[in-house]
C-alpha cells in the first residue's frame, strides 16, 4: 500500500527546505541594493582601518643574565609591559632612565627563555621581544631595558660586590707576579755569578718561568672579567627591519565586510518586517 506524498515526513523536509531556500533568495533579490552598499562599505571600511592604524615593526634580543635567573628576569619585563598596556609612561621612563617618547611608541614588551630548562642556573640565556611603531628608537628602548634589568638595588649591589672582588683578586695575582720577577731576576743574577747561590733558589727557578705564564693568564682572565662585568649581556642586540609587521590589508578586509554585511542584513531585515506590518495592518483595516 503506498504512502501519501502529503504525509510522508522526508518529502515534507524537502518541501520547507526548497520554500526556505526560494524565500531567502528572494529575499536576497528584493534588497540587493542594500547587500551592495554593505559590501562597498566593508571594503571601503576595511581599506581606511588598514591605512588609519600605525604601521609595527617587531625584533627581538638575546639577553643572558648573570645574577637573577631568566624567570625572574621575565617576571620583571612582564611588569614593565602590563605598566606599558595601563600607559604608565612616566613610571617606566623614571624605571628605564628613558624618555616617555619612547614607550608611547612601544606597544608590547614580552619575553621568554630560549630554551626551558629544570633549574634555576639555566645556562642558556632568554630573548626579549618588543613591538613598535617607529623602529628608530629600537636602540634606545635597548639601553633602557639593558638599564631596567641592571639597575635594582639587589642586582646592583650583587655586581658591586663582584667587581670588588675581582679587583681584590687582581691586586694579589700583580702583587704574586712581582714577587716571581724579583725571584726571577735574583735567579738569574746567581747563573751570572752576581749572587750568592742557593739551592733553594736553583729548585724554584726550574718553575719560576711556568708560575708566572699561570698567573699572567689568570690575570688576563680577571682583567677581562673585570671589564665585562655585567649583570645582563646583550648577545644580539634589536635589528630594524624596513618591512613592517602590521596591519595587514585582508584581515581588515574581512572584518569591514563582516561588520557592514551584518548591519546590511539587520537593516533589510527591519524593513522587510515593516513592509509586512504595514501591510498587515491595511489588509485588517479593510
Amino acid at each position: 500500500m503506498s504512502q501519501d506524498p502529503k504525509h510522508n515526513p522526508s518529502v515534507s523536509d524537502d518541501i520547507d527546505l526548497l520554500l526556505l531556500i526560494e524565500r531567502s533568495l528572494a529575499f536576497f533579490r528584493r534588497y540587493i541594493l542594500i547587500f551592495i552598499i554593505a559590501i562597498v562599505a566593508g571594503l571601503a571600511g576595511g581599506i581606511y582601518m588598514y591605512n588609519y592604524l600605525p604601521k609595527v615593526y617587531r625584533s627581538s634580543m638575546v639577553v643572558h643574565s648573570f645574577v637573577l635567573t631568566n624567570q625572574e628576569n621575565i617576571k620583571i619585563l612582564d611588569n614593565w609591559n602590563d605598566l606599558l598596556k595601563k600607559r604608565e609612561y612616566a613610571e617606566l621612563s623614571a624605571t628605564l632612565n628613558s624618555p616617555e617618547s619612547v614607550f608611547r611608541q612601544t606597544k608590547n614588551i614580552q619575553a621568554e627563555e630560549i630554551q626551558k630548562v629544570f633549574s634555576t642556573t639555566n645556562p642558556n640565556g632568554f630573548v626579549v621581544k618588543v613591538t613598535v611603531t617607529d623602529n628608530a628608537i629600537l636602540d634606545e628602548l635597548q639601553k633602557a631595558i639593558v638599564y631596567g634589568l641592571e639597575n635594582s638595588p639587589y642586582v646592583k649591589g650583587r655586581l658591586d660586590s663582584r667587581k670588588e672582588n675581582l679587583k681584590v683578586i687582581i691586586a694579589k695575582t700583580s702583587s704574586e707576579i712581582q714577587k716571581l720577577d724579583s725571584t726571577k731576576n735574583t735567579v738569574e743574577n746567581i747563573i751570572e755569578g752576581k749572587g750568592k747561590s742557593s739551592s733553594t733558589l736553583i729548585v724554584e727557578g726550574a718553575t719560576i718561568n711556568k708560575q708566572m705564564i699561570e698567573l699572567n693568564e689568570k690575570l688576563l682572565g680577571y682583567q677581562d672579567d673585570l671589564k665585562f662585568a655585567a649583570a645582563v649581556q646583550v648577545y644580539q642586540g634589536f635589528s630594524k627591519f624596513s618591512e613592517p609587521a602590521g596591519p595587514h590589508l585582508l584581515p581588515w578586509l574581512f572584518i569591514g565586510l563582516v561588520i557592514f554585511l551584518t548591519l546590511g542584513f539587520l537593516l533589510a531585515f527591519l524593513v522587510h518586517m515593516s513592509g509586512k506590518m504595514r501591510r498587515r495592518r491595511l489588509v485588517q483595516g479593510v
